[in-house]
């Protein structure tokens, strides 16, 4: 009798953790179950598991039924312990990519005008009470040192250009700008010290490039972003880096923003950097405020998914290649910014190019399938081909390289060498004949 009853026990326990993924993708039914793959790999193959432990539990010999639960619970408990290690080893790394520096170093920065806590511009608009697009905050803050992280307590800074973007100022003095680089912290050059970034390595090859992104950006922010500051450069070369991991779902979440869904609008008003300044004022003094309270680990639970991402086993999976990306919906208006970006560069003579940025996980895990990637892939080149745009993919070059993986850092940008190598790979086709169109790319 107690045999029956430990072995029910521990087999229900163990149907009871199967069971939450079945529930959770049920419960967020259009990003983890709407997808045959992914309603397989989130419901029915746990959801079986989960039935055959409580089979187990219920019908099999007491001893039988007990061993299955031990040997269970010992699988899970390793998986779990490795998960524990992964995410310990995460924690630094997380805090860094929030900007946390102990009381004298944060002291220190502020004393010298340093934004030291990580912003997107979406919260500089919140801060600033924005309602409408030319009083939109578009960029950074002009001429002031920025903190992109902080690893080991050692802040890596840029001084921002006269925009508020993360280039030398100096690079508008040079005459025609050859290339514009929209985008998010690939842009930006997340957690890379000055002169690492995609936009410094093709300055290197003798372009002349300019960086217009901030971390947290989407496709919306970006198509504002060149309606307001594209017909003061005038840049040869307009190139959207559209990054893999989360340029879609920050666009879901732009769509929500009546303020920003006018940057669609044919007639829209983007507005100039002076029509933002005092939207920028009341940013810089919320910032001032927020620069107060430290980064703690608190901040690690509250503001991201840590505690949601070990109950399920979330870097584990990854590292064995069960991990399904989100299921992509379709957003008939990343066509329409397309359209208006490309209608925008060219209204100056210019070109506009999308730049396919993936994500690290593709290239993870001995039995990842990289095709599981590739629905959002494919609707992203498939719309810049129905608008005749121009494509640069990075998903084939970095296949093609030994150890593509190598070329993002723990935090999941691209590291020194990632950001050398799209910038090499850029710079060769601006430089060449016209472009291959996306249609080329994909086939």
């Amino acid at each position: 009798m107690r045999h029956r009853r430990t072995g029910f026990i521990l087999c229900t326990i163990l149907a009871a953790y199967f069971l939450l993924s079945p529930a959770y993708a049920l419960l967020n039914y259009s990003e983890y179950a709407s997808a045959a793959p992914h309603f397989l790999r989130y419901v029915v193959i746990p959801g079986s598991l989960a039935l055959l432990f409580l089979l187990a539990g219920v019908l099999a010999r007491p001893k039988l039924a007990m061993a299955v639960g031990i040997y269970g619970l010992s699988a899970l408990l390793g998986l779990f312990l490795f998960e524990a290690l992964l995410t310990f080893r995460s924690v630094p790394v997380r805090l860094s990519m929030l900007g946390q520096l102990d009381e004298n170093e944060r002291q220190a920065l502020e004393q010298k005008g340093y934004v030291v806590a990580a912003f997107t511009l979406n919260q500089l608009n919140r801060m600033s009470n924005v309602d409408s697009l030319p009083q939109a905050v578009l960029s950074g803050f002009p001429k002031t040192e920025v903190v992109l992280c902080a690893p080991d307590n050692n802040a890596i800074t840029y001084r921002s250009d006269r925009f508020g973007f993360n280039n030398p100022d100096e690079v508008y003095d040079r005459g025609t700008i050859d290339a514009m680089l929209l985008g998010d912290s690939f842009v930006e050059g997340f957690c890379l010290p000055p002169g690492d970034d995609i936009a410094s390595h093709l300055r290197l090859d003798r372009l002349v490039a300019t960086a217009a992104g901030i971390r947290g950006n989407g496709p919306l922010v970006e198509l504002a972003t060149l309606g307001r500051f594209g017909p003061i450069l005038r840049p040869d070369h307009v190139l959207m880096v559209f990054f893999e991991g989360n340029d879609w779902e920050n666009l879901e979440n732009e769509l929500h923003m009546p303020w920003l869904r006018a940057a669609l609008d044919l007639d829209a008003n983007y507005g100039s950097p002076s029509d933002a300044g005092d939207s920028l004022h009341r940013a810089r003094t919320a910032m001032g405020q927020r620069n107060k309270e430290p980064v703690t680990v608190m901040d690690l639970l509250t503001k991201t998914e840590l505690l949601r991402n070990f109950a399920a086993l979330q870097q584990t999976l990854t590292r064995l290649g069960l991990v399904l990306p989100k299921a992509t919906p379709e957003i008939p208006q990343f066509r329409k910014i397309l359209h208006r970006a490309k209608s925008i560069t060219n209204s100056w003579g210019g070109t506009f190019t999308l730049v396919y940025v993936p994500r690290v996980d593709r290239f993870m895990g001995a039995l990842s399938s990289r095709a599981a990637f590739d629905p959002l892939r494919t609707l992203v080149l498939d719309s810049a081909v129905a608008e005749g745009i121009e494509v640069i993919d990075l998903v084939p070059p970095l296949e093609a390289h030994p150890e593509p993986e190598k070329m993002y850092a723990a935090d999941s940008h691209f590291n020194r060498d990632g950001a050398a190598f799209a910038a090499d790979i850029i710079a060769k086709r601006l430089a060449g004949p016209q472009i291959s169109k996306a249609a080329s790319v994909m086939h």
